[in-house]
């Protein structure tokens, strides 16, 4: 299972795909392969993680198992962040303006396609 949205971001200049699955590490294989880039993805399993590529787009990948806000907010602190300091943009002010977007296009997609967020453990 795979589902993702493409977002624009022209004040950027990048766009950032978001891609929710039940099988990451796939996913992620089939990004750093097709953007000619090394798979620096050491671990076994991740929830979550945000790939950066050459050409100014992002991926931002979940695996549904951990679709929780906590996830969800871990992996768009990481977006922003890349995306802003690729950009040499440290204002905090434009920082949480992109965060808040990205945000809300993010909980759109999941509210269209009707999956489920968690708060997970606690």
């Amino acid at each position: 299972m795979k589902i993702s949205k493409l977002i624009n971001l022209p004040t950027y200049s990048c766009a950032l795909t978001i891609i929710i699955t039940d099988q990451i590490k796939t996913e992620s294989k089939k990004v750093y392969k097709k953007h000619t880039i090394e798979d620096d993805d050491d671990e076994e399993e991740n929830e979550g993680l945000l790939i950066t590529t050459n050409d100014a787009n992002y991926f931002l990948i979940v695996d549904i198992r951990y679709l929780t806000h906590n996830t969800i907010a871990h992996e768009i602190y990481h977006a922003t962040v890349r995306i802003t300091e690729d950009r040499n943009v440290v204002d905090e002010e434009a920082q949480a303006w992109l965060c808040g977007h990205i945000t809300t296009e993010v909980y759109k997609f999941i509210e269209k396609k009707k999956l489920i967020v968690t708060h997970g453990k606690g």
